[in-house]
């Protein structure tokens, strides 16, 4: 429907106004440019999972991160080809659902989109929870710090539950948590055990 995607816009258009007035960046994030020889970094293919939106924060690659403010609101004219394929996302996901997974890349909690950025978009303006995604873990380099040592128990946990949304920056809290739930970081959880977790 094109009025939403006029609402959208003007979420968008407000969000940029506000971020320029604060001297922060307007647009969506880039992944390649905030890794400095990301092509060196390991990936490691997760699959099919159902991501929060909240954690997906911008884009793998810079082509487009200037359509879309830092919200993923759209800032494209209301005329153009791309307001028309948003509207028209917006008009499937009414009647059917958007049912094909974007590409997303996860790198240290964090989502960033590869392909399908109009559908998070359009999840994101209907408040949406999540969003199927193929996603790609894109691996930091290991090193002794708590921040890295956290984030690798929560790659052995992601892997062992599915969960992506749990988030601990304390080396350590992975462990206690699988042992209150009677469970290891090795073996994966019984579906009641991660369904448990998720509400």
């Amino acid at each position: 429907m094109r009025d939403d995607y006029q609402n959208a816009k003007k979420i968008g258009d407000k969000y940029k106004a506000s971020a320029l007035l604060k001297g922060k960046e307007p647009y969506l994030p880039s992944l390649e440019t905030e890794i400095e020889d990301i092509s060196t970094y390991k990936e490691i293919h997760v699959g099919i999972a159902e991501i929060p939106l909240d954690m997906i924060v911008g884009t793998r690659t810079t082509g487009r991160q200037n359509a879309f403010a830092g919200n993923f609101m759209p800032l494209i004219a209301e005329d153009s080809e791309f307001a028309m394929k948003w509207s028209n996302l917006y008009d499937a996901q009414l009647d059917e659902g958007l049912r094909d997974p974007v590409k997303a890349y996860e790198y240290k909690h964090r989502f960033y989109v590869q392909e399908g950025n109009k559908r998070v978009s359009v999840m994101k303006y209907m408040k949406a929870v999540s969003i199927l995604a193929d996603v790609t873990r894109l691996m930091p380099p290991r090193t002794r710090e708590p921040e890295s040592v956290a984030y690798y128990e929560y790659v052995d946990f992601n892997k062992v539950t599915g969960l992506f949304e749990i988030v601990f920056t304390r080396p350590g809290a992975y462990q206690e948590l699988a042992e209150m739930a009677g469970q290891n970081l090795t073996d994966p959880w019984p579906d009641e055990k991660v369904e448990t977790l998720r509400d």
